[in-house]
């Protein structure tokens, strides 16, 4: 499992203390917390965070929406803007830049919690998804299922899932160290998964093609990870042509 990594770029200590304190709790990876443009960009460079908490007034030869621009010119790391004046010659600056989200100060935590939650909901999701309905299911992205686990979300990525299982309304995400209950049925999760890698094997199973380790012919059933997953008749002639093994 990868852990979501956030950097925060803000220049009022105490602010910046408030934000490292509630990206901890939340459980995310804090990167680094800088209060100019140049080390952020620095950073950036040495490792691509997965959000950027910025300031729009920073230190430095730029501010934070003008480093905004640079860094969406090399890369699209969603950005959410954190500031104290919000007049319109500023929002229309800040909204040219892109951002996921604005945050106004002061905040406190649980607006903090609701813009981050809020955001990476949105970050690159295949699906349009209503931002007023409750943050109860998972949502899948390209690359990456980001699931809700108490207060925080766990960052897996599609390419470390073994296999789904179904179990009625909910459906099971099996990696190699864990496994996650979704409130999700396995249609609208398979829908979700843009990739070729991933074959229904059983009305029950949706299996990653490069996890399977063996396939028994005689007993119908694919092995990954040592569970023996079942294939169905309807199902067997795909998956062996997916294999190439016909």
């Amino acid at each position: 499992m990868t852990t979501f990594k956030i950097l925060i770029v803000e220049d009022e200590e105490l602010y910046a203390d408030k934000l490292e304190m509630l990206v901890d709790k939340l459980g995310y990876e804090h990167i680094a917390t800088v209060d100019n443009s140049t080390d952020a960009l620095s950073i950036i460079k040495q490792t691509k965070p997965d959000l950027i908490l910025m300031d729009v007034h920073i230190k430095g030869a730029y501010d934070g929406i003008e480093l905004t621009d640079l860094i969406h010119k090399e890369q699209p790391i969603p950005v959410i803007f954190i500031t104290s004046m919000m007049d319109d010659l500023t929002f229309n600056r800040a909204t040219r830049a892109n951002p996921i989200n604005f945050l106004n100060k002061p905040f406190n935590d649980l607006q903090l919690q609701r813009s981050i939650e809020l955001s990476i909901r949105q970050l690159n999701s295949v699906t349009k998804i209503d931002a007023t309905q409750d943050w109860e299911e998972d949502i899948y992205f390209e690359d990456f299922f980001y699931i809700k686990n108490r207060h925080k979300l766990d960052k897996v990525a599609v390419a470390e899932v073994l296999y789904l299982e179904a179990d009625g309304h909910y459906c099971f995400i099996h990696t190699k160290d864990k496994r996650h209950l979704v409130r999700i049925s396995m249609t609208d999760l398979a829908s979700r998964l843009v990739t070729a890698s991933f074959l229904q094997t059983h009305r029950s199973f949706l299996v990653n093609l490069k996890k399977i380790q063996s396939v028994d012919l005689q007993d119908s059933v694919v092995v990954v990870e040592g569970k023996h997953i079942p294939v169905s008749k309807r199902n067997r002639e795909i998956l062996l042509k997916k294999l190439d093994w016909i």
